[in-house]
């Protein structure tokens, strides 16, 4: 394990910020070609990767500073290297869906939008 702090540079997390939004891309490219059935399946997790999203919506200067201390944010960077792709949707939605109770609804996520907006506003 390393001791030093990784610092990354703003194009790095401008990378990251793109290979997130692939992702969550390649997530509805998967729903659209598995069908009706699949995605309804999917539900709950479609909701929690629409959550994660939009934490990496911000610009690339409150992004940097909202997620350079957020270490399970930092690990993009670990999946950036070991295979130029992110996987930190996936690997937090699985983490998520393990928490009796987190519940992700239209309206949890509209409160944390709007709580989000008033932060910046």
């Amino acid at each position: 394990m390393k001791d030093e702090e990784t610092t990354f540079t703003e194009t790095d997390w401008q990378r990251a910020q793109t290979a997130v939004f692939n992702e969550y891309d390649r997530l509805i490219k998967q729903l659209h070609v598995e069908g009706v059935d699949y995605t309804i399946l999917q539900a709950r997790r479609i909701v929690i990767y629409q959550d994660l999203v939009e934490e990496w919506k911000h610009s690339l200067t409150t992004l940097m500073t909202d997620l350079s201390d957020n270490a399970m944010a930092e690990t993009v960077f670990e999946d950036l290297a070991a295979d130029g792709q992110s996987h930190i949707l996936a690997r937090c939605a699985k983490k998520m869906e393990e928490w009796p109770d987190y519940i992700p609804s239209p309206l949890t996520i509209w409160l944390e939008l709007e709580e989000d907006a008033e932060r910046e506003g």
